[in-house]
């Protein structure tokens, strides 16, 4: 199969990007519990290339030479032992968890087949793989912070007529949080670029600050918000700004400040910082509130598996409207 492959990390990611190399490997054989995926489409989130420079690898330990990628959609082309709830030939999406896959083999998204365990897959029916691929690893991280926490870290909690600003609505895991919040019945503000306004008001912002010439904590100032969801992760936005927008006990959840610091930079806010963590209870959900039209994935850009490389490099460079998606 064709799979592309990083061979150690790099400071330099757009240099790691540019040593991705594209090679013919073996197919890796399902083990207890797992499934082969034949990949149909794929989507780069940003853990993806951040992962290059080796700076998260105490999180994610790569195994060299490495198959980078997390979110895949395709068929289920063969089922490991003790498999009884995926059958060959089902149409499923997943977040594949990071590099504690890549003991089974070469796990990572960005390849012709790929290993999943089977918890964390979920059945799309008739969605389109194009669509679907972009929901997992930024739709549960946006609907585990809003919502549901991970294994005994509490998060969000929103709740109807609570009021949430979402730092960063245009992007990935923002576009999904927009949407969750205002689905909820929130009150929800973001930042975004004047280009962006239509687009985060489609997707359900009320209130939108422009980043480029507004301060969104001289804006909002006073105005007492539950919660503040992070997409950013700029030490001034929980320092300086949520202390003037955020009730007092009012929650700062982030999925980019992991600065150790962070944590008590401020005493009148309950903050914290997670990372998602792969879960077909809640994917299930929102693959059913696709279904049911209550919840729409936004593509920025669709490349072709060639050209892999363009596609981490537009993620990187930010400024993305939605998903940037690579179909095989």
């Amino acid at each position: 199969m064709k799979a592309w492959r990083l061979q150690k990390y790099n400071k330099d990611v757009g240099a790691a990007i540019d040593s991705l190399t594209l090679e013919d490997i073996p197919v890796p054989e399902p083990q207890d519990g797992n499934v082969l995926i034949k990949t149909a489409c794929c989507s780069v989130n940003p853990v993806d290339w951040k992962l290059f420079s080796g700076a998260m690898d105490a999180m994610f330990p790569q195994v060299f030479p490495s198959t980078p990628g997390f979110d895949v959609a395709g068929v289920v082309e063969k089922v490991g032992p003790g498999v009884t709830d995926l059958a060959v030939g089902d149409r499923i999406t997943c977040d594949l968890g990071g590099a504690s896959s890549n003991k089974q083999g070469p796990s990572g998204a960005f390849a012709e087949y790929c290993i999943a365990p089977v918890d964390f897959c979920s059945k799309v029916g008739d969605i389109d793989f194009e669509t679907v691929v972009g929901l997992p690893l930024a739709g549960i991280t946006a609907f585990q912070g809003l919502f549901t926490g991970i294994h005994k870290q509490d998060l969000g909690h929103c709740k109807e007529g609570d009021k949430v600003l979402i730092l960063g609505g245009a992007g990935g895991v923002g576009t999904f949080a927009l949407q969750l919040a205002s689905n909820a019945g929130c009150h929800v503000a973001t930042t975004a670029s004047p280009a962006k306004f239509d687009f985060v008001k489609g997707l359900g912002a009320k209130e939108i600050i422009n980043y480029h010439d507004q301060d969104w904590g001289e804006v909002l100032a006073g105005q007492d918000y539950d919660l503040i969801f992070d997409c950013i992760g700029l030490m001034d936005d929980l320092k300086v700004r949520a202390p003037k927008v955020l009730k007092k006990g009012g929650k700062f959840i982030s999925i980019a400040n992991f600065d150790p610091s962070a944590a008590k930079a401020t005493d009148d806010i309950e903050f914290a910082v997670f990372l998602t963590v792969s879960n077909r209870t809640d994917l299930d959900k929102m693959v059913q509130m696709m279904k049911d039209g209550k919840l729409k994935v936004v593509n920025d850009t669709v490349y072709p598996f060639a050209e892999t490389q363009a596609a981490l490099k537009q993620s990187m460079g930010g400024r993305t409207s939605g998903k940037v998606v690579i179909k095989l």
